[in-house]
């Protein structure tokens, strides 16, 4: 969002009637919320993919397995 985008938000958030700027609010609350739910949804998504223990399978036996699945030579 640019300066001047940002000014016309605010001067348009300035002329709101008090009830529907507490709407508004409200859902900028929520919003900032839910950003941080994701947020930490990810970084847990990725601490868990971090802590696995797993060792990569060799590209050879992937491919096997994919050409397997897939039917293909």
């Amino acid at each position: 969002m640019s300066s001047a985008d940002a000014t016309e938000a605010i001067t348009k958030l300035k002329n709101l009637s008090d009830a529907r700027a507490e709407r508004v609010l409200s859902l900028i609350e929520e919003l900032s919320e839910l950003e941080a739910l994701e947020n930490a949804a990810d970084l847990k998504a990725a601490s868990d993919a971090l802590a696995e223990k797993e060792v990569p399978l060799p590209w050879t036996e992937a491919k096997a397995k994919l050409d397997a699945q897939f039917g293909l030579p």
